[in-house]
């Protein structure tokens, strides 16, 4: 499926490349059906086993040719669309037509010269017998419909027109050859380091451009007898430029060219290499000078930050940075109020703890850590001109702990670069005053997750469905005014809840379909003005906490706690895990000022077990009946 975030880029692609400008084949603007376009590579003979497998790449427009269904007229002739490469797929606008039946007679990627890349085969040719849908194609288009074509392409280099079904001499079906390179860091063992590298290679009159997207590139050219021109630029690495000749580049159809690049080490001050310790640079001249060290490794943390004596020369530019790819610990961003972006930061890969950003006022979007591959955790607070928090929809998948407090513009996880965030372990979601519906990502592992959402005015709720974590450990909801039920919390088939703490929620009516864990811990229902219902209390079996239930004026009942649950209280034998800790008189049980309950029968078979002579006590007043523990014991637990 494609995620929602490609699906933005997609449609800015198209509102940055198709706004402005029409073609001789555009159609009527009355019409009304789309066709999208998926493509898949296919390989011929032994093709595949000879390649090394690789995305589509170097193709910059599809071309294509569309007729009616018997093929009397043509409807559009080589229409070309730009493409637009993302990840490991490729975005190319849909198609609008008017309603009808039709059929696509000719299908081709081109690079930006104009050469044919890749190829759908016809019918009856000799690459056509590979495919299990050559051209011609057919397919409707109706009213408002959409409908989406598979492709299967296969690669051109090598091969003639005649082969795919196309008439000899074919324009753009030039005789071509591929190879394989990579681009890597400079090398201190035998592990190569791949970095997404843009290559350009020039002969006369062709320009290829492409970006290296990972551990094998293939490029594919019109063969010459001539030298090619190769450059690699990446960043705060020197350039490479090669002049490399047919018959050399030949030799990397089977194992790629490898090209090792190095830092930059253009003056005196270049030290490079790993920085000990933790750093702190609270000025623009002091982020300057540190940045002329060159290093590639911060092994501590890194803090980026005014303080009111630094004021009159403030952070502005990261780009002196550029050279840093990994910090072991955190990188801070902290009291920064005239930065406005992460320009500079987009070589840096790894943060092995937690990336901090509070308090940047005029801070407005994360798209500078473009290179991010590892970040366990982060932490927003207070950033009232960040709009967009996309930037992190690559690496959401690494993020384990994730803390958003007061930031202005934060409408929910969903639709926000977090759709992939499926190892959650630990949410802080405190006082964002447009948020209003948080929908977590599902949960793809039984972790022990903690879940703390607090005074948040908007918030109404967790979108529903089916999703949410398997395990919540900790789940603490504090003064959420307008919160009105808890679906989409928790997993329907997951373990539940342990500890769970519900505070000053005054629109919950009932805790399902939330539902507590075998083993469960503390308890703690306080000031929820319209709560009645408690019942996904049920599930639990053995509760190894406190039980709080206060101030919840509409509760009449305590059913939940029926079924002879047993409350298990204990000190650890040997060393005191808690020295100097008074344990007397600790109160297990408030039930207090639930001036609607009368019903507490859900308690009568309860079970007590206390280890190592752990004293025991009960607070029930305030209530509308107010029994006391004895006598619910002895079944006398309502009027």
């Amino acid at each position: 499926m494609i995620n929602k975030t490609f699906i933005r880029y997609f449609q800015l692609f198209r509102l940055i490349v198709f706004g402005a400008c029409t073609t001789e084949y555009e159609l009527p603007l009355s019409a009304n059906g789309s066709i999208s376009f998926q493509v898949k590579e296919s390989f011929v003979e032994n093709e595949q086993s000879r390649n090394l497998q690789t995305p589509i790449q170097g193709v910059s427009n599809l071309v294509l040719s569309i007729s009616t269904a018997d093929g009397s007229e043509q409807v559009l002739d080589r229409k070309s669309l730009p493409v637009l490469g993302f990840g490991d797929q490729l975005l190319i606008e849909d198609l609008v037509l008017s309603p009808g039946s039709y059929q696509l007679s000719a299908f081709y990627l081109t690079d930006s010269s104009g050469n044919i890349m890749y190829a759908t085969a016809n019918e009856g040719s000799e690459y056509g017998d590979y495919l299990a849908a050559p051209l011609p194609i057919p397919f409707e288009v109706t009213d408002n419909g959409s409908q989406n074509l598979s492709l299967e392409i296969i690669s051109t280099a090598g091969k003639n027109p005649e082969s795919f079904g196309y008439e000899p001499g074919m324009e753009g079906f030039r005789e071509t050859f591929y190879f394989f390179i990579s681009a890597v860091r400079e090398k201190v063992d035998d592990f190569l380091d791949f970095i997404p590298a843009e290559l350009t290679v020039t002969q006369r009159d062709h320009i290829l451009t492409q970006q290296l997207n990972g551990k094998l590139n293939k490029i594919v050219l019109p063969k010459s007898s001539g030298n090619f021109d190769l450059s690699l630029t990446y960043g705060p690495f020197q350039p490479i430029a090669k002049e490399i000749s047919y018959d050399s580049l030949q030799k990397f159809e089977q194992l790629p060219l490898i090209l090792e690049m190095t830092k930059k080490r253009d003056d005196a001050f270049y030290i490079g290499g790993t920085f000990k310790g933790n750093m702190t640079l609270s000025t623009q001249a002091a982020l300057d000078s540190f940045g002329l060290k060159g290093y590639d490794i911060i092994e501590g943390s890194l803090t980026l930050g005014n303080t009111p004596e630094d004021s009159s020369d403030p952070i502005l530019d990261l780009s002196p940075l550029a050279t840093i790819d990994q910090i072991d610990n955190n990188l801070n961003i902290i009291n920064n109020p005239e930065l406005q972006s992460f320009k500079g930061l987009s070589y840096l890969r790894y943060i092995s703890q937690e990336l901090v950003v509070k308090n940047n006022a005029l801070l407005e979007s994360f798209y500078g850590l473009t290179s991010l591959e590892k970040l366990p955790g982060l932490n927003l607070t207070n950033n009232p001109s960040i709009r967009d928090f996309n930037g992190f929809s690559h690496v959401a998948p690494m993020i384990a702990s994730l803390h958003i407090e007061n930031m202005e513009h934060f409408i929910g996880l969903e639709g926000e670069g977090f759709e992939n965030a499926i190892n959650l372990r630990s949410v802080t979601i405190i006082s964002n005053p447009n948020l209003i519906h948080l929908s977590f990502p599902t949960q793809t592992e039984t972790i022990h997750s903690r879940l703390y959402v607090t005074n948040n005015p908007a918030l109404i709720s967790f979108g529903g469905g089916d999703g949410g974590f398997r395990n919540i450990s900790n789940l603490e909801l504090n003064n959420n005014e307008n919160l009105e039920n808890l679906e989409g919390l928790l997993q329907p088939k997951g373990e539940g809840v342990k500890d769970l703490i519900i505070l000053n929620t005054p629109k919950l009516t009932t805790l399902s379909p939330l539902f507590l864990a075998e083993q469960t811990g503390e308890i703690h229902l306080e000031n929820n003005t319209s709560l009645k219902d408690i019942t996904a209390i049920a599930t639990a079996d053995i509760i190894f906490g406190d039980i709080n239930i206060i101030n919840n004026p509409k509760l009449e009942n305590l059913n939940g706690f029926e079924g002879g649950k047993v409350l298990y209280y204990f000190v650890y034998k040997g060393e005191d895990p808690y020295p100097g800790y008074v344990w007397t008189p600790p109160v297990k049980i408030t039930i207090k000022d639930n001036v609607s309950l009368v019903d507490f029968c859900g308690l009568k078979d309860i079970k007590v077990t206390l280890v190592n002579n752990l004293p025991f006590g009960t607070e029930i007043q305030g209530n509308a009946f107010n029994p006391s523990f004895d006598n619910i014991r002895r079944g006398e637990c309502k009027p």
